[in-house]
């Protein structure tokens, strides 16, 4: 992987802007080329990301694909306990009813955006805590060409359940209901933009699709070989996210670690999955897992410690709506001493 230098300079003023919304220098490039911050609602947050996007889907939960849950290969109806399944979702969890759909792109007048993809994840707690009204739809939008991304959350981030007031679990045990569309008057009460305080790209580190084995296991039913979530898999992909202009969307490079030859490296997304005991070493690289476990762990470290203590390691940003990106040069730049933030969990010890 080749990757361009961007001066400490030219990085400081990035980063200084996506530090600060609202923030703006001359010799700035900024994504998609305005500073923009989260409006207040879906429907602001769909207008703005209609250029980019296209329009969001309309949600219907029960055409999506199940997520099936397994207990030692074998596929099981009902849930059973944290860790108790072959593969948890990120928290450890094996609830049944979860489901996930993978939806082309459309412009406001219909017409297909062939360079744009959408997921939605029509997320299962389980029938007990949804009958507390515990149950969750998040939808992702995704310009491939131009990094372009829109994160839609459910509403219980903040406290309100009322899109669980749209869903139910059929007679399958899987989470279904059709939910508002951008065009319903509803649309706000059942999704918002990422709230303040919360930038998706903590999980969402190097790309806009977070995969690990619990969500791949649903696959596409005309390709059973292919996840329904969408894998781009590429180092150079480019990746902004519309109204997080000022988010923090770097990750670890070292120069030569194989774990990059295919991809950025995710170690914010790595350590809340080792947080929920699932391990990426398990199941990573594909088809050889365990055996890049130095390289692994070395961009672990650096992620931890930060760069400027980690001799060959350097902060990366990707390109995206017209900005190069590459790896910030000198960089000791971020929180506290330079570190971001490591995803882990009160008491992880991994």
């Amino acid at each position: 992987m080749s990757v361009r230098l961007i001066s400490q300079a030219a990085a400081a003023v990035l980063l200084a802007v996506m530090a600060q919304p609202g923030a703006l220098a001359e010799d700035a490039c900024i994504p998609g080329g305005k500073v923009t911050t989260m409006p207040e609602t879906a429907s602001e947050y769909a207008a703005m990301c209609l250029p980019h996007v296209g329009v969001p889907p309309t949600v219907d939960c029960g055409a999506g694909v199940r997520i099936p849950i397994h207990v030692d290969g074998v596929e099981v109806f009902e849930s059973v306990g944290p860790r108790e399944c072959d593969t948890p979702d990120f928290k450890g969890n094996c609830n049944v009813g979860s489901r996930i759909a993978r939806v082309q792109g459309k412009a406001a007048d219909g017409s297909p955006l062939d360079d744009v993809v959408w997921a939605y994840l029509c997320r299962s707690a389980g029938k007990e805590l949804f009958k507390r009204g515990i149950a969750s739809v998040q939808m992702i939008g995704h310009n491939k060409t131009t990094g372009a991304t829109c994160f839609f959350e459910s509403p219980d981030g903040v406290g309100d359940l009322r899109q669980a007031e749209y869903l139910h679990f059929d007679d399958q045990g899987l989470l279904a209901g059709k939910l508002p569309g951008p065009d319903s008057e509803d649309f706000d009460d059942a999704f918002i933009p990422p709230p303040p305080g919360v930038q998706c790209v903590q999980c969402h580190q190097n790309n806009a699709f977070l995969h690990d084995p619990w969500i791949d296991g649903a696959k596409l039913p005309s390709d059973p070989s292919e996840p329904v979530l969408p894998g781009w898999v590429d180092p150079e992909a480019p990746y902004w996210v519309v109204g997080g202009t000022h988010w923090d969307m770097r990750t670890p490079h070292i120069e030569g670690n194989a774990c990059l030859d295919c991809h950025r490296a995710p170690t914010r997304t790595a350590r809340l999955l080792e947080a929920g005991k699932v391990h990426v070493n398990e199941f990573m690289p594909p088809r050889r897992p365990g055996s890049l476990k130095e390289e692994y762990a070395a961009l672990l470290a650096c992620h931890d410690d930060g760069p400027e203590n980690t001799p060959g390691c350097d902060w990366l940003i990707p390109p995206g709506g017209g900005c190069p990106g590459g790896v910030v040069e000198g960089s000791d730049q971020g929180g506290e001493g330079g570190r971001i933030p490591t995803g882990r969990l009160p008491g992880d010890s991994n």
